[in-house]
């Protein structure tokens, strides 16, 4: 079983992925190391999953993945370390919201003496920034040798499908989820050839700590047993899952293509960027 890394894996999604992987162990030893700025609750986590699932061992890290330093030091921590030189699957989980209202926009009140403040970048340098950071140190500390499989790991980000639908009330969360789906559909023809396959979940609504409770009435809540499906048919996915981005919505999966290109001039451009190796 693999050595798996999760950021954001005290709670929601992360530490619903943390229980799949833990419960998908088999005789052979599952590593799980739990990556959360939460250290309030990590260390005890530990504690309790350890009894649940005698088959996996697990490590927390407190990390805050919008910085590279401290992405960076903790992959080469374990790398070093708790796992023995092998990483096999990365989950770029961890996310922030706009905490009920935008900084974009700015109350209006006449007065244009001083300039307007800074807008909150937290949503870009957590969700997108993060991932970018988580990315590229799984691409790095993934094992050189395939599996039996041929597959050399896979990377899992969460997106959102705000990454997917426009989101007036949020647009800065919006554009850090539009920014992973772009990400992973872009980043899977570099990894392909380095047999690393890189993947996508884009939830609807799930009930998480990421908003207040009070966010939650009169939605449709999709359950997480849903995004769990997908996580495994990722999991277990060969080399046609790669770059492919699941919508969870209800007790459904749809993997969303990619947009069409709009004439032939257009495509014929994007092969030949393709063939150049830079843009």
């Amino acid at each position: 079983m693999p050595n798996v890394i999760i950021t954001g894996a005290t709670s929601g999604i992360g530490l619903a992925i943390t229980h799949y992987f833990a419960s998908s162990s088999s005789s052979t030893l599952t590593k799980i190391a739990m990556l959360d700025i939460n250290s309030s609750v990590g260390p005890s986590l530990v504690t309790s999953l350890s009894t649940q699932y005698p088959d996996t061992e697990f490590f927390f890290h407190t990390c805050d993945v919008s910085s590279w330093e401290a992405q960076a030091s903790v992959f080469s921590s374990l790398y070093d370390g708790e796992f023995g030189g092998r990483v096999d699957v990365v989950v770029a989980n961890a996310g922030v919201s706009e905490r009920g209202f935008t900084t974009l926009i700015v109350e209006q009140d006449g007065d244009k003496s001083h300039p307007p403040k800074k807008p909150d970048m937290s949503c870009l340098e957590v969700n997108l920034s993060g991932v970018v950071y988580s990315i590229k140190l799984a691409i790095y500390y993934m094992d050189q040798k395939p599996s039996e499989e041929g597959s050399r790991g896979l990377i899992l980000c969460t997106a959102s499908n705000a990454g997917l639908y426009p989101l007036p009330t949020a647009p800065l969360y919006a554009a850090s989820k539009f920014g992973v789906v772009g990400l992973v559909r872009s980043v899977a023809g570099l990894v392909e050839k380095e047999n690393i396959k890189i993947c996508a979940l884009a939830p609807a609504v799930l009930e998480t700590n990421i908003a207040p409770r009070k966010l939650y009435d009169g939605m449709v809540i999709t359950p997480m047993e849903t995004l769990i499906k997908a996580v495994d048919r990722f999991v277990k996915g060969g080399k046609e899952v790669n770059g492919q981005v699941a919508e969870v919505h209800g007790g459904d999966i749809t993997v969303r293509e990619a947009h069409a290109f709009v004439d032939a001039d257009t495509e014929r451009n994007f092969v030949r960027f393709r063939g150049l190796g830079w843009a």
